[in-house]
């Protein structure tokens, strides 16, 4: 199964991610965040294998595609009162967009087919890539644990798995 990686010890917090899913998407599913320690990473759907997101979802409107990304079906999305969804994911990944789909999520770009994630082909740094999900931790090096870690410990759930675990 395939999933997006991001190299945090590459990435330069620079945005292109954001920009060019907003251009393609006019919501963007890849959302910059900064935090108070100056940090600027991106938050991702990190496409979990066993995901949060989709077990709370009354409408079923988050689902597991046969290659393993977690998608929404917006017409099902009904935005709920409750935004199960965005409480249940550890990564911060939806994003509540105010708009006629209340909720946006990252779904791999599946409409590009063989494109695959504009992010990915944006990224001037290369710190975004489609991995497989078994070969994560043969991609990851000493200083790219070290920067996850640091974003784990003030971003994203300091409980949460590191991606591939």
């Amino acid at each position: 199964m395939k999933t997006l990686y991001l190299d945090y010890s590459k990435c330069i917090g620079c945005g292109t991610c954001e920009a060019v899913c907003k251009f393609l998407y006019k919501i963007p599913k890849i959302v910059m965040t900064r935090t108070s320690y100056g940090l600027t990473v991106p938050l991702y759907c990190q496409h979990c294998e066993d995901p949060k997101c989709m077990k709370v979802c009354r409408q079923k409107a988050i689902f597991k595609d046969k290659q393993g990304i977690v998608r929404l079906r917006e017409e099902l999305c009904s935005g709920c009162k409750t935004k199960n969804c965005l409480v249940a994911c550890p990564y911060v990944a939806i994003m509540c967009t105010g708009r006629e789909s209340p909720v946006s999520k990252c779904d791999m770009c599946v409409t590009r087919g063989a494109l695959g994630p504009a992010c990915v082909e944006m990224c001037p740094c290369d710190a975004l890539m489609v991995e497989d999900r078994k070969d994560l931790d043969k991609r990851e090096t000493p200083a790219a644990r070290e920067a996850y870690e640091r974003v784990r410990k003030y971003i994203i759930c300091p409980d949460c798995p590191a991606p591939g675990s």
